[in-house]
């Protein structure tokens, strides 16, 4: 499948020294390699929307480092509706989004770490903690699933989000009761 992960959930992980950590912007240019090796585009402008991440505060960009080397990259965006927005529109809160592991660096846990640090900081903002993907990115759902993401529909849209009907779910986590 393009743009997803080997799906290999047999495959044993292995352990090595992972620091993740909030992304500062000498960390963007890896980023922004990562994201294109699976949207594709221009990596300088993804590091210029990169940058601009880093200044709001209602996003939080997340990295994983192994010996001085991004291994992966994520992100959580905070989402209100507006008004022009339709009916089947994602509900306002925090959701986590782009996580991308470099492929050398797949099956040590760090998409783990990744989404365990992203769900502290929502966490300390929200109830629930939400996302959304592709049906068939089998790696991402159980990925999840394992942070107890429950299904709440197949029937939404999200801004900016370029979403076939049909194709995706949203899931949320209870972060709190």
């Amino acid at each position: 499948m393009t743009g997803f992960a080997e799906y290999r959930p047999g495959v044993a992980r292995r352990a090595v020294d992972v620091q993740v950590r909030p992304a500062v912007n000498a960390d963007l240019p890896a980023c922004a390699e990562l994201i294109v090796t699976r949207t594709g585009g221009s990596a300088e402008a993804r590091r210029l929307r990169l940058e601009a991440d880093l200044r709001d505060p209602d996003k939080y960009t997340v990295v994983a480092e192994v010996g001085g080397e991004i291994a992966g990259y994520a992100l959580v965006l905070g989402h209100k509706i507006s008004p022009a927005d339709p009916p089947t529109t994602a509900p306002d809160g925090y959701y986590l989004i782009g996580l991308i592991v470099a492929p050398a660096w797949r099956r040590h846990g760090i998409g783990d770490l990744l989404t365990t640090e992203r769900m502290r900081w929502v966490a300390e903002r929200a109830d629930d903690a939400y996302y959304f993907a592709n049906l068939r990115n089998g790696p991402t759902l159980d990925l999840h699933q394992r942070f107890g993401f429950t299904e709440v529909t197949r029937d939404f849209t999200f801004p900016n989000a370029p979403l076939e009907p049909g194709s995706c779910v949203l899931l949320r986590a209870r972060l709190r009761s």
